[in-house]
């Protein structure tokens, strides 16, 4: 009862800010891991000796947990998942510990070791569990973020060397302590070890967390000066062009005027010919951030303004539509700015001799999808070649890195028709 009781919540807290690594039918799946677990703690021979081989079910478990990571081609979050591993594990031998020693001192030994004594251990256990989990909800949005940010860097490789240290202590502690078993005094000096290592896993992992939060910080306030550099630059033009308008077209209208008053038509015409020769079609950002405001993530929100700049300059008319407000989590919409510079540039690039050089951004989202379409220009003879190009006699539009970055849930489909093609990439929001 203790084996399955204390392996259920040990699975949930590992998957518990990994949400897109769940399993179907989730609570399920641990009752159903803690179920394996205990039928192999059962009848392993070694389970009740001083003997590495008793831990024969936590190697079984982890190597099925490692197998669907592969499955579901999720190895990027190995690392992490390990670290989480440790913690989880950490977690729930601590709890357990401390409940165990207060019934002890509470009761006595016998009672503690009995099927009654277990029963309300496992319960005390099963309520601290559900009130730590509660209590850490409002960290999932961070340590999300965290997780996503470290992933690839050698911050992550860093962390996992750490938890794989306080793993090791911990173990060889409690492998060296097997030979006061029989006292309680073992247990005592083992929650002591145990609060020790959680205590200082989670000060580091607070500290980690917030140096991260500053450096998110630090980098969306440079990103904001850097685009409303971008920004009062265009904008500036814009009035230079303006002062140099408000002088050439009092020189128009007194040129224009001159030929009317001798009535010379054929030197008005000419003139007027001259002047529509002059004229060049304005890259005025006609966009402004504030129209973006449907967008709650500055990030993405900043992300997409700069994209839409870049289209200006490249000749490029970018129209961005975003209906209805987002209300997706912050992973989500950081996925979903990162998708779309990796999807936009080169599609601008690609674009931008063709006729109309015009792409529609639609952003919008339901109840378990956030979603955004691309309908873009392609020349005549333009096909779609496997997943993510589009190829023709001009050019050849390769998104291939959009398609590197996309998540296993994720879905994308790339569409033409005649003169237009068609690019939905669909999130799940959970």
């Amino acid at each position: 009862m203790a084996d399955f009781t204390l392996i259920f919540w040990f699975v949930y807290f590992q998957y518990y800010w990994f949400p897109e690594l769940r399993q179907k039918h989730f609570l399920t799946y641990c009752a159903g891991m803690a179920v394996g677990f205990t039928f192999l703690d059962i009848v392993n021979p070694f389970t009740a000796r001083s003997s590495l081989l008793g831990a024969l079910a936590v190697v079984v478990m982890l190597m099925i947990e490692v197998a669907l990571l592969a499955k579901d081609h999720q190895w990027q979050y190995l690392p992490a998942f390990i670290d989480v591993t440790i913690m989880a594990y950490l977690l729930t031998e601590f709890v357990d510990m401390v409940v165990l020693n207060s019934i002890i001192w509470l009761t006595s030994l016998s009672f503690a070791t009995s099927w009654w004594g277990t029963l309300t251990e496992m319960t005390i256990d099963a309520v601290i569990f559900t009130l730590i989990g509660m209590g850490l909800w409002l960290t999932r949005a961070p340590m999300e973020n965290l997780i996503h940010a470290t992933i690839g860097r050698s911050m992550e490789y860093l962390f996992l060397i750490f938890m794989t240290g306080i793993a090791l202590v911990y173990i060889l502690f409690e492998y060296s302590l097997q030979e006061l078993a029989d006292s309680d005094h073992y247990l005592i000096f083992l929650t002591g070890v145990t609060g020790t290592l959680l205590i200082g896993l989670s000060l580091s992992t607070y500290m980690l967390m917030l140096t991260h939060l500053q450096e998110e910080h630090t980098q969306l306030q440079r990103q904001q000066q850097e685009f409303r550099e971008q920004y009062t630059s265009e904008l500036n033009r814009q009035m230079g062009a303006i002062r140099k308008f408000s002088h050439d077209y009092q020189n128009m209208l007194l040129g224009l005027g001159g030929y009317l008053e001798d009535k010379d038509y054929e030197g008005f015409r000419q003139l007027y010919i001259d002047i529509r020769s002059g004229w060049e079609t304005s890259n005025a950002a006609e966009l402004t951030i504030d129209d973006l405001s449907n967008i709650p993530s500055a990030g993405l929100r900043f992300d997409v303004y700069h994209n839409y700049l870049m289209a200006q300059e490249a000749g490029v008319q970018l129209f961005i539509k975003v209906p209805e407000p987002l209300t997706a989590t912050i992973t989500t919409l950081k996925l979903l700015g990162n998708l779309l510079n990796r999807t936009l540039p080169p599609l601008v690039d690609g674009v931008k001799h063709l006729k109309p050089a015009v792409v529609t951004l639609d952003l919008q989202e339901s109840s378990q999808l956030v979603r955004f379409q691309i309908i873009f220009p392609v020349p005549d003879d333009a096909q779609v070649g496997g997943e993510a190009r589009v190829q023709s006699e001009e050019a050849e539009l390769d998104l291939s890195r959009l398609q590197r970055m996309l998540p296993t849930s994720a879905t994308s489909t790339l569409k033409l028709k005649r003169h237009w093609g068609q690019l939905t990439v669909a999130l799940p929001k959970g």
